[in-house]
């Protein structure tokens, strides 16, 4: 028979255990069952059938720790149709349970797993019987096992969450982060079903090689194959992006079944904002006797990816920069962590509509950090189709893990599932050991120059068993020991990837001084902000909207020993601004720091990838792209999709062609693409009273792929500085540079005024410099926002999504006012 999969994910149900039954007794009392969501967590079960509050609101998360110190049952009583059975294998497959669960069909235990990301498959043809069949499934509490192990071995230091966090694979940001809450979440949170087969494709594998000229692909086929599949063939087909056939191949049917296809003139794939990224359709089909009995398919990219590390002219160390199909790239993005705490949530519209916004923001890179998940294959996909390169921690997060027999047997187990599964996406750049427990290892004297690293055990992980099992089983793709990592010191600037936190963490250095703090590669850095007054509004009860309410600063996680957010981030705001009272300018304030923060640190990075031969910095990114509850964090989107004022700061610093002016009136632009440019330079300087003191404007060529130094403009300190990028009369580019700080000045009204150009176009003038200027509006997604506005340049901004509403706009030192669709209005 063919390959037939029965999806079991309804008509569960959950109960808690009572402790005082045997862990093995399944004959509990009938009554007290919940519906059950499969894929889920019990959490998401409790709180829709309104068992618990909540934990995201208010100060809930506090009233419902209970939950994962509990033990929990899971129950489903399933038909299996009598055709089943007449195939020779049915297996019961697991995609994965959180965490420490024990599986029983019919009475009898079949499994035991203690890994959150190790899949499992169960031969069970024996032990099913025709019509009505039962599972039980026990998930004991990961907090008291956790702590049962860490009884055994030892305590281990960690930063962040219970360091008994340290012996259980498991997302470690359940237990807690400096952005999210504690919820210790036990369940079935992937999918489970029984599968009937004669012969399966148990695994397929295509690395993809191509010419240095990149006109010819060899693409190995390798395909693993499980049950009856002697006297069997194997097709091997290849579908171009337009369906057609560009490749085919017949093989007899072995254990391990090996084929190759070649593709002349290849259509590339390429990441984000350097060309397009086309999709074949990679199609392995197993035949006995002319009939199909098994078929597996995948989407593959043909592209060429490496990482450089090479001399840096006149500087000391090495590169570190991707290149993708022999063009270097500035891996410009963000780091992502996952969407929400009940991972059952996520959907692939949700992943979809996040990972466009990265892509929208001209990002490149996403980095899946190390102590959340290996993200659903829906993440992947859409990276693949929008050209988002991934940097994929494995899961390991600011910790000294053990590495004892049987953790290290665990962990080889886990790299080779997640190894197999993401393997083939052509979004995915590099394999990456751990986050931060390099640095960790350092602080604690186990790591560094002249350090005794028999301490730090982990190293066997993450120097010998990651990357022996990346050279067996994705032997082409880049292997990184940790991020960061690289020279003697985890602080290094001219090796490797570096973490910048010496602005916002550490000695809390003004965010004008990123620039002193880059690295070969900067894969963090970042600031906080509030959230969206609706986020705000959803998550915090009435009388405690205001910002230093417990609750608001309860929705502040950020800790250095001590919950601080709240302190760091009003030191930032009382450098920068008159610091406001009342929440909607708290709101305003700490979005206005960050996006000025971002912007200096992405400028500074990018001006700094120079050109071939000297590639100083070779990408940025932010810490973090997204939140995953209602949260003031470093995330430049918030927990319900709403961007902050710094992405369209991020969006404009990565654009193709981006101009910088820096507070010392240097200019500089980075042209970001193939060919270089000849383009119009006009500077300008204007009072903070609209005057126009100066203006100048001079023809440059900007070379291709690299970064143009511009000369240096000398201005006075109290006025605002303005640089543009023009094409004939269109700008390209802007750049401005205002008196700093902020609070020392107070800005006149601009005389703000918004006319509508269309039914979703606004075109924004002022009479006098005004700096900061947000949109706001329930559902809209713009196309540019946090603008800096100047007489006689008047910006113009698409809302999409306004249907007829209107909405907000505010600007520093002014008085917001609301406009309406169909009427022009000024301040």
């Amino acid at each position: 028979m063919t390959h037939t999969r029965l999806e079991l994910s309804h008509d569960w149900l959950l109960k808690q255990r009572d402790p005082r039954r045997p862990l093995d007794d399944l004959s509990g009392p009938a009554e007290g069952w919940l519906p059950a969501r499969v894929p889920g967590d019990v959490y998401q079960t409790l709180l829709e059938a309104g068992k618990i509050p909540d934990p995201f609101y208010g100060l809930n998360e506090l009233e419902v720790q209970w939950v994962g110190e509990a033990d929990w049952w899971y129950r489903l009583d399933f038909e299996v149709p009598a055709e089943l059975f007449e195939a020779p294998h049915l297996d019961l497959c697991f995609d994965g349970l959180d965490t420490f669960a024990t599986v029983w069909l019919n009475g009898e235990e079949i499994l035991r797993s203690d890994n959150m990301f190790v899949p499992h498959r169960v031969a069970v043809r024996e032990r099913l019987r025709p019509g009505k069949n039962s599972l039980h499934l026990l998930f004991e509490s990961a907090l008291r096992r956790g702590r049962e192990m860490e009884a055994r071995y030892g305590q281990r230091r960690c930063w962040n969450g219970d360091p008994s966090r340290l012996y259980v694979r498991k997302a470690q940001y359940h237990y807690g982060w400096d952005w999210g809450p504690t919820l210790l979440t036990a369940g079935p949170w992937k999918g489970i079903c029984l599968e009937a087969y004669s012969a399966r494709i148990a695994d397929l594998h295509a690395p993809v090689e191509l010419s240095d000229d990149l006109g010819y692909a060899r693409i190995s086929v390798e395909a693993a194959l499980e049950g009856g599949f002697e006297g069997s063939e194997l097709e091997i087909r290849l579908l171009a992006p337009n369906g057609t056939v560009a490749g085919q191949t017949r093989v007899a049917a072995e254990k391990v079944s090996r084929g190759g296809l070649e593709v002349t003139h290849p259509q590339l794939w390429w990441p984000n904002g350097y060309g397009a990224q086309p999709l074949y359709t990679l199609e392995v089909r197993l035949y006995r006797e002319g009939q199909q009995i098994a078929r597996q398919a995948t989407g593959i990219g043909l592209r060429r990816l490496r990482v450089v590390q090479e001399p840096v002219e006149g500087e000391p160390g090495s590169s570190f920069y991707f290149e993708v199909n022999n063009l270097p790239i500035f891996a410009g993005g963000a780091n992502w962590i996952p969407d929400d705490n009940l991972l059952g949530r996520l959907t692939p519209e949700r992943y979809r509509e996040r990972v466009r916004q990265a892509a929208l923001a001209n990002l490149v890179m996403l980095r899946v950090w190390g102590g959340g998940i290996y993200e659903d294959d829906a993440f992947y996909r859409v990276c693949d189709e929008l050209g988002v390169l991934v940097w994929q921690d494995f899961m390991f997060a600011c910790g000294l893990y053990p590495a004892h027999r049987e953790f290290l047997e665990g962990v080889r187990l886990e790299a080779q599932a997640q190894i197999k599964r993401l393997r083939h996406h052509p979004s995915l750049a590099l394999w990456c050991g751990n986050n931060e427990d390099y640095q960790i290892a350092e602080a604690m004297g186990l790591y560094g120059p002249g350090k005794d690293t028999a301490g730090f055990e982990a190293l066997a992980i993450y120097e010998k068993l990651l990357p022996e099992v990346c050279g067996q089983l994705d032997p082409t793709r880049f292997y990184w020991p940790g991020s960061p990592y690289g020279g003697e010191s985890v602080f290094e600037s001219t090796v490797g990837d570096r973490h910048t936190w010496e602005v916002w963490h550490g000695a809390m250095y003004p965010y004008s001084q990123y620039r002193r703090f880059e690295g070969r590669f900067v894969s963090e850095f970042g600031m906080q902000a509030f959230p969206s007054r609706a986020v705000l509004e959803a998550a915090i009860p009435p009388p405690e909207r205001f910002p230093q309410s417990r609750t608001v600063e309860h929705h502040n996680k950020a800790w250095s020993g001590f919950p601080d957010g709240h302190r760091r981030l009003a030191v930032y705001l009382a450098d920068t601004l008159r610091t406001p009272v009342d929440l909607e300018g708290y709101i305003y304030a700490t979005q206005f720091v960050q996006a000025e923060a971002l912007g200096y640190a992405y400028r500074d990075f990018r001006r700094r990838w120079g050109r071939p031969g000297g590639r100083a910095v070779g990408g940025a990114l932010v810490w973090q792209l997204n939140d995953c509850w209602p949260v003031t964090s470093w995330a430049v989107i918030d927990s319900a999709g709403i961007p902050k004022p710094a992405y369209s700061v991020i969006r404009r610093a990565m654009a193709p062609l981006v101009l910088g002016l820096s507070p010392e009136g240097e200019v500089w632009a980075v042209n970001g693409t193939p060919q270089a440019r000849t383009l119009d330079l006009e500077l300008s300087a204007f009072s903070l009273d609209g005057e126009r003191l100066a203006t100048e404007r001079k023809r440059v060529v900007l070379e291709p792929n690299a970064t143009t130094e511009l000369g240096r403009w000398e201005l006075p300190g109290q006025v605002v500085g303005a640089a543009r990028l023009l094409e004939g009369e269109g700008v390209v580019a802007r750049a401005t540079r205002w008196p700093e700080p902020f609070k020392y000045h107070r800005f006149p009204d601009p005389g703000l005024s918004l006319e509508q150009l269309g039914d979703d176009e606004f075109r924004l003038s002022v009479q006098r410099p005004a700096k900061g200027v947000v949109l706001e509006a329930e559902g809209v997604r713009w196309s540019d926002n946090f603008l800096d506005l100047l007489p006689g340049d008047p910006q113009t901004v698409r809302a999409e999504g306004l249907k007829g509403a209107g909405g907000v706009v505010r600007w520093l030192d002014g008085s917001p006012f609301r406009f309406e669709v169909g009427a022009a209005r000024g301040s």
